[in-house]
């Protein structure tokens, strides 16, 4: 009855009581599906993109972060030009005409 051939290979990882998992391991892995033995995501750079865009629900905040550079890149383009101008004398503020 102790010949290791004999008894049955359980998953054995260890749950949240704290005793051993008694679950059978997945086909050809040590672990049950709750443990480990499932899945282990995507192994491809094609299968994780795939997964990324499933997990897409808008393009809302797509490119946020770039649009928000070029936005703050443009503002203060603009500025610049503004005080140039100012400057120069082509434009007059508000508190010049008072």
């Amino acid at each position: 009855m102790n010949d290791p051939a004999q008894t049955p290979i359980r998953c054995g990882a260890k749950t949240r009581s704290g005793v051993p998992c008694a679950k059978f391991p997945i086909e050809g892995k040590r672990r049950c599906r709750l443990y480990g033995g499932l899945s282990a995501g995507p192994r491809t750079p094609a299968g994780r993109a795939a997964i990324s865009t499933a997990n897409t629900k808008h393009g809302r905040y797509k490119n946020w972060r770039e649009r928000q550079a070029k936005e703050r890149y443009y503002m203060s383009e603009i500025k610049r030009v503004i005080r140039e101008a100012i400057g120069v004398g082509l434009l007059h503020t508000a508190a010049q005409t008072l």
